[in-house]
């Protein structure tokens, strides 16, 4: 409920719904629990209901956060993830690793936004 009342450009969360119903969603939020606090802002939660998968859902949320993401001027959009594949897709490149409070790690990924 605060971030919708924020003068903050972030966090910001966006839904996809048919029929009212709720089928996908992501966030750009300021750091997902990794150790690079130096890097923003983050996508997080990436989620399409199975049932909908295969509908290229993802890509279009995805696009969406980054012209966000430069709108708000922003030169790099990041992620973190233990998937391989699916991002790269989309124009994000691994950077490297990134480590967790409780101990575990991520891949790291960026999404370059000038250009």
């Amino acid at each position: 409920m605060h971030s919708l009342n924020t003068n903050s450009c972030l966090p910001v969360w966006y839904l996809l719904e048919d029929e009212g119903g709720i089928i996908g969603c992501a966030g750009l939020i300021t750091n997902d629990f990794i150790s690079r606090m130096d890097l923003w802002p983050w996508v997080c939660s990436l989620y399409i209901e199975e049932s909908y998968r295969g509908k290229s859902l993802g890509e279009q949320l995805l696009l969406k956060l980054k012209e966000d993401t430069k709108n708000a001027g922003f030169d790099n959009l990041y992620l973190c993830t233990d998937y391989v594949g699916y991002y790269e897709k989309y124009d994000f490149s691994y950077i490297g690793d990134g480590y967790h409070p409780w101990g575990s790690s991520s891949r790291i990924y960026r999404a370059n936004l000038i250009g």
